[in-house]
């Protein structure tokens, strides 16, 4: 995955929920970690932090590269 290309980005499901990256930050000795908020019908989206080996573990498959 390359993260470059990776912040910004939405990926939005049939159902309208949506995950957006908001940032990549280097933490905790040299470890790369991503923000990102994910939106789930009209409410508020919620603010969450993985390394960035768990995001693309998770969500990799819905953010090929570009």
């Amino acid at each position: 995955m390359n993260e470059d290309n990776l912040v910004g980005r939405t990926y939005t499901f049939e159902d309208g929920n949506s995950i957006t990256v908001v940032q990549i930050k280097v933490r905790d000795g040299n470890e790369k970690y991503v923000t990102y908020h994910v939106s789930t019908g009209p409410g508020i989206p919620r603010k969450l932090v993985l390394s960035l080996e768990e995001f693309s573990n998770y969500y990799g498959h819905l953010f090929p590269n570009q």
